[in-house]
């Protein structure tokens, strides 16, 4: 044998990682055992380096038959005529270029000779003997040890079984268990761009099932975890969840879940949920604008606004608007009115004239680019202004309608810019707090001050505090290294205020506003928890004020207001002193110095 062409196919068999034969099947299995570890995407110049190799060994199989019969018969035994001029050493750097094809005569066919098996037909049964062991044996314990048999060697059967297999994947009527096996054994779900260019339609639709299939698997996990997920999964209309969709926290999440399976797994939307019924879901929760929540809102702004009717009507001396349960109605239709209005977004140019005005707004001051809260604090200061006003000794009657209706506004504006904390029944324990707290605090108030101012004030101070447990300082830009010597700022000017009340240094009323001035600011710098286990204290804040204004002979309408100051900067103090002893405690507890 020429020694170029032994050196060219000896590292053809290294390619292929086999002993030099000219059996057509074991070059195909050593091929099959190859492609294993050299793929196309991975190197694709090796691939191409395997795959002529590959095909020169097949072409040149008969050749190199008869020159191993001739060489294991010896020279006595010859019966093959062979024209094999010499290869030269090299081709592509590793195997032996082509050669003409060999010249056998028909003994040597006689003995190279073998039964030709059609490669469909075998993959066809190897494939019918897999889904009858499928029946009765786990697939993902099975299926391993049936693809390492020796038939499945043969790279063409190996090829039409992958396709019979294939096929099984993208038709409906699969065993989940077995095509799940049969991606993780086959490695389609990591790699499937080989079969995605000889098949690319079968191809597609198994990877859209296999999608399907595990989406929908994630969401069966979570169906206990969220309430959305069931429901859709119950395959029921939305008339069947109409209680449910008057939560509104029920129809955003069915709201979320629908836009995700949507644009994420629109797989699952197409194998294995009904499109129908899907759309009428969407059109149900995107439709839907009036919930529990605003219904209980529009009562609660309901009774606000008979409240501020009250209050106005009570300074003006209108008595058509005293409260009656006529004007009660009258304004729970109001709220209710709005409140649709709002939820609904209409009407529409009022709406956009709003956003327009918000966006404006926000270009005028560029602050509110880095801290938006701002704009719903705004409030505050028009808040302190008018509760003030409520502190002038012996108002005139058009001096105390501006003020009652000032409060009145700022009221409707704090309860607008905190939407967010008070919706729904959150409202009306506001409302009920207030009511509370305005009939322990300033009593009955109709010999100074209309009992439903003293509601006003409450309601905006109890606001001022829910905001101030969001940290009120941090939202208006503070310097936190400042904040503790700002509180201790604030406890000495508010001892001294209190301590005021016993000197009598200053007027009353002057007094009164100050102290309740000193108390709202307090709320900038403190973190207000009204919680059972934190804000326990402050019931008894009504008392020691009733304890602190014994001896004050002060004219009847200050001396509500004067209390209200008083309760007011003793919670606010206890909070403070709260706040700083949380501080150094935590300061205590990292290591380093404090």
């Amino acid at each position: 044998m020429n020694d170029g062409m032994h050196q060219g196919q000896r590292s053809l068999w290294d390619i292929l990682g086999t002993e030099p034969t000219g059996d057509e099947r074991a070059i195909k299995r050593a091929y099959a055992k190859q492609l294993k570890t050299t793929r196309p995407d991975d190197d694709p110049a090796a691939f191409q380096q395997l795959r002529e190799a590959y095909e020169y060994a097949l072409r040149h199989a008969p050749m190199l038959n008869a020159q191993l019969l001739e060489h294991e018969r010896g020279p006595q035994e010859e019966t093959v005529t062979l024209e094999t001029p010499a290869a030269p050493a090299e081709l592509w750097g590793v195997v032996a270029q082509e050669t003409a094809p060999a010249k056998i005569s028909s003994p040597v066919r006689e003995l190279w000779g073998t039964v030709v098996i059609d490669p469909a037909e075998q993959a066809a049964s190897l494939w019918h003997e897999l889904m009858t062991l499928a029946q009765h044996r786990n697939a993902e314990a099975m299926l391993p040890a049936f693809m390492a048999r020796e038939e499945l060697l043969n790279l063409d059967v190996h090829e039409e079984f992958e396709l019979c297999a294939l096929r099984y994947c993208a038709s409906e009527g699969y065993d989940l268990s077995l095509r799940l096996a049969l991606f993780e054994t086959m490695g389609w779900n990591e790699d499937h761009a080989y079969l995605a260019r000889r098949q690319p339609e079968l191809m597609h639709n198994a990877m859209a099932r296999y999608r399907a299939d595990r989406s929908y698997a994630l969401f069966l996990d979570n169906r206990d975890q969220h309430r959305g997920i069931a429901c859709l999964l119950s395959q029921q209309p939305p008339s069947a969840y109409g209680r449910q969709l008057f939560d509104q926290a029920f129809t955003e999440e069915v709201k979320g879940l629908l836009q995700t399976v949507r644009w994420h797994h629109p797989e699952m939307l197409v194998y294995k949920l009904d499109g129908d019924l899907f759309k009428r879901w969407e059109h149900a929760v995107h439709s839907k604008r009036y919930f529990k929540d605003t219904a209980l809102t529009s009562i609660g702004l309901g009774c606000a606004f008979n409240f501020m009717l009250a209050t106005i009507a009570g300074v003006a001396r209108l008595p058509l608007l005293q409260p009656q349960w006529t004007n009660l109605l009258f304004c729970q239709v109001v709220a209710f009115a709005l409140m649709t209005m709002h939820a609904f977004g209409w009407p529409a140019p009022l709406f956009s004239l709003w956003q327009l005005l918000k966006k404006r707004s926000i270009n005028y001051l560029p602050v509110l680019h880095e801290r938006p809260e701002l704009l719903y604090l705004a409030w505050i200061v028009p808040f302190l202004v008018v509760g003030a006003l409520y502190f002038i000794p012996s108002p005139d009657k058009e001096l105390r309608i501006a003020t009652a209706s000032g409060l009145c506004f700022a009221t409707l504006i704090a309860g607008a810019s905190s939407r967010s904390l008070l919706t729904g029944r959150q409202l009306l324990y506001m409302v009920g707090l207030t009511l509370l707290s305005t009939l322990i605090i300033m009593g009955n108030g109709t010999s100074a001050m209309n009992g439903n101012e003293g509601m006003m004030l409450s309601f905006c101070a109890l606001m001022l505090t829910i905001r101030a447990k969001e940290g009120l300082y941090a939202a208006c830009g503070g310097t936190v290294a400042m904040l503790p010597w700002l509180r201790m700022a604030w406890i000495i000017g508010c001892i001294g205020l209190i301590l005021e009340l016993y000197l009598h240094l200053l007027p009353a009323a002057l007094l009164g506003a100050a102290l309740f001035a000193w108390s709202c600011i307090g709320m900038l710098l403190a973190s207000c928890d009204f919680s059972l286990k934190a804000g326990w204290p402050v019931i008894l804040a009504p008392a020691i004020a009733s304890f602190i204004l014994l001896h004050q002979q002060d004219a009847a309408q200050i001396q509500p207001l004067l209390r209200l100051a008083v309760v007011l900067a003793l919670a606010v103090l206890y909070f403070t002193v709260r706040s700083i002893y949380q501080s150094y405690r935590m300061s205590l507890s990292q290591p380093g110095l404090s």
